[in-house]
């Protein structure tokens, strides 16, 4: 009986660890992030802990997968702020964010986002290392391509065909249409400088959302 008595709970515990490793491993990102959920949208803001808490969460996030990113807004007026999952236009991660998010909990005032989301409006720039650009420094033509999707010949301004540079423009095509729809809905893009004489051939970047929209319907 003795014996029975010490292996007994040893059977218990072993089960119950094995189920904890058998759970799937989004749900363990949200049991995660539900825990510190308070300091994530509260002190994101604050210089002195953000590159810890940073860590932390992308650390976790990378269990899931390791090329997934991720981004906050800032706490919009009725009080929600949101995070976001990217695959960082890689297709092939795509169900692997739909997913996670899928699998996202509840939590007052938070909204979570599979891929990065467009930004409202038509007149935005970034800075990217010393790299500044706006939408009103890229214009564009296109070839409709396969299946719906189009092909395009970006015109930017001053551009140097550097990884910052192209790295600055996806951000910007990210924020025009979305994550999603510049992945799925543009084949390919070519790169060329822009010639200032040659702008009224072409289209101002903000023109592809509606392009890329009409294609939908």
């Amino acid at each position: 009986m003795k014996i029975n008595l010490i292996i007994t709970p040893i059977i218990i515990l072993s089960m119950g660890f094995s189920l904890f490793n058998k759970q799937p491993q989004e749900d363990k990102f949200w049991n995660w992030f539900s825990k510190h959920q308070e300091t994530y949208y509260n002190q994101i803001e604050n210089l002195e802990i953000r590159e810890k808490i940073f860590n932390d969460l992308s650390k976790e996030l990378k269990k899931v997968h390791p090329d997934l990113v991720f981004e906050f807004s800032p706490i919009h007026e009725n009080g929600t702020r949101e995070f976001t999952i990217s695959a960082e236009g890689i297709k092939e991660l795509f169900p692997i964010v739909e997913k996670l998010v899928e699998k996202a909990p509840e939590i007052e005032n938070w909204q979570f986002n599979a891929f990065r989301q467009r930004i409202p409006g038509d007149d935005f720039e970034i800075h990217y290392g010393d790299f500044k650009i706006g939408y009103s420094d890229i214009f564009f033509r296109y070839q409709d391509g396969e299946y719906g999707s189009l092909g395009i010949e970006l015109n930017i301004r001053d551009f140097d065909d550097s990884g910052q540079s192209k790295n600055a423009i996806y951000i910007l095509l990210d924020g025009l249409i979305g994550e999603y729809d510049i992945t799925v809905g543009i084949d390919w893009i070519e790169w060329v400088k822009l010639d200032e004489e040659n702008i009224e051939n072409l289209e101002p970047i903000t023109s592809l959302r509606t392009l890329i929209d009409q294609k939908k319907d």
